[in-house]
């Protein structure tokens, strides 16, 4: 089966739709044995340039060169190093580029003739209504469609000796509020009206027939306004919108047929244009025998609101939901009743293990609370989490684990399949990747953005619940924790050892408590100092550690003091961990070449049901037992 990548940027948090569908309805209709992966992202909407970067993270996640062929819509890329660098990795592969409406060097191109369409609109002004004095309000000047129609423009006039200025041109972007903008700017400079204002589409149109109703005039009795792609808003606004019609979705039909005739061998035209069709309305003075069902319309937009409106609601129920977890792990269980109505085949979560790199960090001085500095800003690991899968309807959890690369865990085993990836990022910092399979409800009604954004910032939160749990861990523990040894300090003795053996108690179990205390400290300070002293001190407190294992709580008690408490034993259990401690002890101070042994004293005591004792007792208990242990080894010596 054939694979074909189609790599774009939507327009701000828009799915550009028409790519998608009239590609997949190409490759459905006539059982073409291919299978199409979109590599979105949603970036340039934002002011924050470090979102952005972590949205055009995505097109670093594919290996091009396992494609058969790549289309590419860059139109909507505002940042050239992004667009070089993803040319370049393109080129690499080897495989044949389509750009959608937008020349790139070297590549083949599928779209609309921007020249011919502008050309007769600009035509049609002068030659049917007479216009000689025209201003421009266009979309952001280094944008490659805008800038066709510019030199389009200008080259109709030049031919037809047509006076302009370059300061009869504004530029801006393609929204309403350019139109504004524009129309305001150009009437406080030239200080009177157009014959005709060509707009570079219909959203900018309108807003220059607002702008000139709030100045006193009226379109097209005053002037006349064109706008371009034919949007609904063109024949419902009033004045109808005289504008240039095209089926976007014919763009994507268009790319799957030159992709067929190249992979036949067959030589195809670089330039290969889909239809356009000027429509004359109201606004330029002309009147369309096309009749606009407005009822329809607005019966669709009802329906729309009332549709969007419910999946939004349970959505951010959803969203809720997700809010009262306490690890991204709790996932899966949350989101399965919701999964039915994103109505996808199949939704997967791939991310990142270094996303669980912090739990490594044992010292808060060496890391920075707030950083996620363990996930890289730029590609993705060789090796990646597969977190969740869910599909036809299940959640398949039999399914996750490491994969390496996009193949074979996503490839299609039905032609018309349409796996499409998005990124899942904090900020700049890659985190992973979702990907959904057959998509093309949350696609066709603009749902897309609000479910990752949603499952994005999820990850973030409960990421950020499970770190901060984390340090929290490690700060509690710093906080009982005796900074030589490494041996919980007085406040563990308080929080974890008191604690353990109220529990117990409570419980009609009991445990045992030893007591231990340095042989001959002073004797070695003074003989050989300090230094030497801290280092016999810290091998203990390792030794002792070591020989109680995990499940015990060692604390140092005072500068040569030592108190243990831990589970109950058989007596014969005890005696032997109190000979590996000394064992241990000895041993370890001849490795290290002391120039003197190392051994402690120890008393023990086992709890018991007497309710008029409490912890504090048995610890002095054990403190008594040892120091008769202490002065048994004094008297063995003379």
């Amino acid at each position: 089966m054939k694979k074909v990548a189609l790599v774009m940027n939507s327009w701000k948090r828009f799915f550009t739709d028409a790519w998608h569908a009239g590609i997949a309805s190409r490759i459905r209709e006539q059982d073409e044995d291919i299978s199409l992966y979109i590599f979105n992202c949603f970036a340039s909407w934002s002011l924050d340039e470090k979102y952005s970067h972590g949205e055009y993270n995505i097109f670093e996640l594919p290996d091009f060169s396992e494609f058969d062929g790549i289309l590419v819509y860059i139109n909507n890329i505002d940042d050239p190093k992004i667009t070089e660098r993803l040319m370049e990795r393109l080129r690499a592969s080897g495989k044949p580029i389509i750009s959608l409406a937008h020349e790139v060097d070297g590549c083949y191109y599928a779209g609309i003739n921007n020249y011919a369409a502008i050309t007769d609109i600009i035509e049609h002004l002068h030659l049917k209504h007479g216009s000689e004095r025209f201003w421009f309000v266009m979309g952001p000047e280094d944008n490659y469609e805008n800038s066709v129609r510019v030199q389009a423009l200008k080259d109709y006039m030049d031919k037809n000796q047509i006076a302009y200025k370059d300061d009869d041109f504004y530029y801006e972007n393609y929204e309403c509020q350019c139109g504004l903008n524009g129309f305001k700017a150009l009437l406080q400079e030239k200080g009177e009206i157009p014959d005709a204002v060509i707009c570079a589409n219909d959203n900018i149109a309108v807003g220059v027939c607002e702008a000139a109703v709030a100045a006193g005039y009226q379109v097209p009795k005053d002037f006349l306004v064109t706008g371009f792609d034919n949007f609904d808003k063109a024949s419902f606004y009033s004045p109808k919108i005289t504008t240039v019609g095209h089926i976007r979705e014919e763009v994507g039909v268009l790319a799957v047929e030159m992709l067929l005739k190249i992979w036949n061998g067959e030589k195809i035209d670089r330039f290969n244009y889909t239809r356009t069709y000027p429509v004359y309305w109201d606004s330029c003075g002309c009147k369309s025998s096309k009749p606009v069902d407005r009822r329809a319309h607005d019966s669709w937009q009802i329906m729309y609101e009332i549709k969007t409106n419910a999946f939004e609601g349970e959505l951010l129920a959803l969203e809720h939901d997700m809010l009262l977890l306490n690890s991204v792990s709790e996932l899966p269980e949350c989101i399965k009743g919701w999964l039915p109505k994103a109505q996808c085949d199949g939704i997967y979560l791939a991310l990142d293990g270094n996303l669980n790199a912090y739990r490594k960090i044992t010292d808060l001085r060496e890391y920075n609370l707030f950083s996620n500095e363990e996930l890289r800003t730029d590609g993705y690991p060789e090796e990646i989490n597969l977190s969740f899968v869910y599909e036809d309807g299940e959640v398949k959890s039999e399914a996750r684990g490491k994969i390496n690369g996009l193949f074979p865990t996503f490839e299609a085993t039905k032609p018309g399949t349409v796996y499409l990836f998005q990124p899942i990022h904090f900020s700049e910092r890659e985190v992973g990747y979702l990907v959904l399979r057959n998509a093309e409800y949350l696609m066709s009604t603009q749902y897309l953005f609000t479910v990752v954004n949603t499952f994005s910032n999820a990850i973030e939160n409960l990421h950020k619940k499970e770190k901060l749990a984390y340090f929290n861990t490690l700060l509690s523990k710093l906080y009982m924790t005796d900074a030589m040894t490494g041996l919980y300090n007085r406040q563990g003795y308080e929080k974890l050892a008191r604690k353990l053996f109220e529990e117990k108690r409570a419980k009609g179990e009991n445990v045992i408590i030893f007591f231990l205390d340095m042989d001959r400290l002073k004797y070695i300070n003074d003989r050989y100092g300090h230094e030497y002293g801290d280092m016999a001190i810290k091998k203990t407190a390792s030794v002792i550690k070591e020989c109680c294992g995990e499940n015990a709580i060692p604390i140092r008690h005072g500068g040569d003091e030592f108190v243990v408490v831990m589970n109950n034993m058989e007596k014969h259990k005890i005696t032997s961990l109190v000979d590996h401690i000394q064992s241990q002890l000895k041993a370890e101070a001849r490795q290290e070449k002391y120039p003197f042994s190392l051994s402690v004293s120890i008393g023990y005591t086992v709890t018991d049901d007497d309710p008029d004792r409490d912890f504090d007792d048995y610890v002095r208990e054990a403190d008594e037992i040892m120091y008769d242990n202490k002065d048994a080894k004094r008297h063995s010596l003379y």
